[in-house]
């Protein structure tokens, strides 16, 4: 078993949990937030898939495709194709044969140097989760329970984990 490998197939499955959970919601709820997470489930949504993309890319090699804005929130086509791209970025990335080159690059913020290319999945992976559970807390508070998204969920799924 490759760990990384399962570290985003995991983020997949949770992305794709988290989305569906959300798909029902009215717009009044996709505008739910609460202090001390990103801000709206909706911005917070487009945010983790454009980021994903952003990390992926950089990994690859690959250009990265304009930001989705946050605000109107874009709706769940468009969304649910960004998560895609960024997903299976995110699995080639980690079984990439150059991820530990060093990687510079610019942004708004300025020019940076990354040691290896490899701190960017670590990056994706801790993100990803700190946001899907932000989502989570703001959608018990509109009265909606939340998706199970721990790593037992995962193995479940995938059959690797049963009672014997």
């Amino acid at each position: 078993m490759d760990i990384l490998t399962e570290f985003f197939r995991h983020n997949t499955m949770m992305n794709e949990r988290i989305l569906e959970a959300c798909r029902g919601l009215s717009p009044e709820q996709l505008e739910a937030t609460i202090t001390g997470t990103y801000g709206t489930i909706g911005a917070t949504l487009v945010h983790t898939a454009n980021a994903q993309e952003g990390y992926a890319s950089r990994i690859l090699g690959v250009e990265r495709p304009e930001r989705m804005p946050e605000d109107p929130f874009p709706g769940f086509a468009a969304l649910t194709e960004r998560f895609e791209r960024g997903n299976a970025w995110l699995e080639q990335a980690a079984v990439h044969p150059d991820r530990d080159r060093v990687i510079e690059f610019a942004d708004e913020d300025g020019t940076w140097r990354m040691d290896s290319a490899s701190l960017y999945l670590l990056q994706a992976v801790n993100h990803g989760t700190e946001h899907r559970s932000q989502i989570s807390t703001i959608l018990t508070t509109v009265g909606i329970q939340p998706p199970e998204m721990d790593g037992w969920v995962y193995f479940e799924a995938t059959k690797q984990f049963e009672a014997v």
